[in-house]
């Protein structure tokens, strides 16, 4: 097991934007104790304990520190971890209990030793069945799986978010109980960040009052733990947003309707750039090839699974029949002209289905159904605190979110655009023999297919341009959903708003490829 570690805050002050939380603080969370975090509702501590796991980057335009944070182990050669048990639980719910402990354990801090336990030995531990899925468990179990994978990553911190939130009485000391017995047995450093100092003070080694009104982080003396509900104080916000001027609101309204406005044309160059910077997050992060085919096979799911096929497959049997059926039903002066444009006709239609129509509207198809499938994954992923997870456990989110979604487009957009072009082809036969019996299907088949043959046994022509355009149409699609989806995450008003947006942004970046490709081709 990992060598339990002492956290040191050295000079820290913290401010959330105008808000100062912490001033010049320097105290040390001593190595192998239970520390209790307390304070009121707004006082910052989810800022804090975002701090201490390495959650706030360096360029955050909204949190700023000065001063140090720094975690001084026993054993300074061996690299050290922050875990966290999230308030939300943060459980991967695409793979079940099982699974969950063993992606900690897979990408644990130090891989060159062997793990402590397994992952069914965490379980067991924890009293978790170990086949079940996150979605299926009660509010209980889901905490003791929380606790599981967060304990088989061998963290030499564990950090608590919140534990009895939303928990009756009973159920709270249960949670701290189970804390308790958790951190007796594995001796890590524990700190407990929470407001309900009723229930968790009993377990608690050391109790820490964030003192919003003073902006420090002290220590309270156990003799003085009775009367902690008398040093508390209500947290303050200063009013004087609301005290501006209407043009300094009339400004923020409208940096907001621009910052929607080029946020859409901003997803593909960041999603680009984040794809660009792969190699070297890869590097970084805790790898694991088993874990990226697991995310790749999750994400072509969404993308292209049976659902997917039948969509396209009703679109390309939508333009299959339209582009042929009223062509011929609404020909001019058919009775004297159609025999003699009948063979064009067809290879006109033949052209058209494969080089424009098919390909514009299966990526258009494929940009609504299948972008808005990822935004809404990525985006649940964000809101959850499964990304959070993700960095907690060493890895850089592009490397099983984006790199998978960009994959699994590149593989599922031609796919897609071939099953909607191979039954808009089929229907079009059975129409065109359905009203030229007297023609037959190979009449349909010796003419249709008169314009795209370049002498090539294996490809139609213009097979290049349409791959170009169903690849770079799939590249696009998948970065404008990953950054849709990585985009902060307040509410599940925002996940919606995510999708809403990917559809919006990545229908018009398909139109703009087509455009752009009709007039270099053509």
């Amino acid at each position: 097991m990992t060598s339990p570690a002492s956290l040191i805050l050295d000079h820290l002050s913290v401010s959330a934007g105008s808000r100062e939380l912490l001033r010049d603080v320097s105290l040390t969370i001593p190595a192998g104790d239970l520390t209790v975090i307390i304070g009121g509702s707004g006082a910052g501590k989810s800022v804090l304990l975002r701090l201490i796991a390495g959650l706030v980057s360096d360029g955050s335009s909204t949190i700023n520190t000065s001063g140090e944070l720094r975690i001084s182990e026993a054993q300074p050669d061996e690299p050290h971890r922050v875990g966290i048990v999230f308030q939300n639980f943060a459980l991967f719910d695409e793979w079940n209990a099982l699974d969950n402990v063993q992606f900690a354990i897979d990408h644990r801090r130090d891989m060159a030793t062997k793990p402590s336990r397994t992952a069914l030995q965490w379980l067991e531990e924890l009293r978790v069945d170990p086949f079940s899925r996150p979605a299926r468990m009660s509010g209980g179990q889901k905490q003791r799986l929380a606790i599981a994978r967060t304990l088989a990553a061998e963290p030499n911190i564990v950090l608590y978010d919140e534990p009895t939130s939303g928990l009756d009485h009973s159920t709270g000391l249960e949670v701290a109980t189970l804390i308790a017995e958790t951190h007796k047995k594995h001796r890590q450093t524990s700190i407990v960040v929470t407001h309900d100092y009723d229930t968790l003070l009993g377990i608690a080694d050391h109790c820490l009052l964030l003192d919003s009104a003073a902006t420090t982080l002290r220590l309270i003396p156990k003799n003085e733990w009775e009367k902690i509900a008398e040093q508390l104080r209500p947290v303050i916000v200063g009013t004087s947003e609301s005290n501006s001027s209407p043009n300094v609101t009339l400004a923020n309204k409208t940096f907001l309707l621009l910052d929607r406005a080029v946020s859409g044309l901003g997803s593909v160059i960041v999603g680009l750039i984040d794809l660009i910077g792969l190699p070297i997050d890869i590097a970084r992060s805790s790898f694991s090839l088993r874990w990226a085919i697991r995310f790749f096979l999750h994400t072509m799911r969404l993308i292209s699974g049976p659902s997917s096929w039948g969509y396209l497959a009703m679109a390309g049997a939508i333009i299959g029949f339209t582009s042929t059926y009223f062509t011929f039903r609404f020909l001019p002066f058919q009775l004297y002209s159609k025999p003699l444009l009948i063979e064009d006709l067809l290879g006109s239609i033949g052209f058209a289905l494969y080089r424009i129509l098919v390909p514009v509207l299966a990526t258009i198809l494929v940009a609504a159904r299948c972008g808005a499938a990822i935004a809404a994954d990525v985006g649940v992923k964000r809101y959850g605190s499964q990304v959070d997870a993700l960095q907690t456990l060493g890895v850089r989110p592009p490397v099983y979110l984006l790199a998978p979604t960009v994959l699994a487009f590149l593989v599922a957009t031609p796919f897609l655009q071939w099953i909607a072009f191979s039954i808009s082809r089929f229907v079009s036969l059975i129409c065109f023999v359905a009203t030229h019996p007297e023609s037959g299907p190979y009449f349909w088949q010796q003419h249709f297919y008169r314009n795209l043959d370049d002498g090539n046994d294996w490809l139609f022509g213009g097979a290049g341009w349409v791959l170009t355009k169903a690849l770079l149409c799939g590249i696009g699609i998948a970065a404008i959903s990953y950054y849709q989806g990585m985009r902060p995450k307040e509410s599940a008003g925002e996940v919606s708003q995510s999708i809403t947006s990917t559809v919006l942004w990545a229908t018009l970046y398909v139109l703009v490829v087509h455009f752009v490709i009709a007039l270099i081709e053509f």
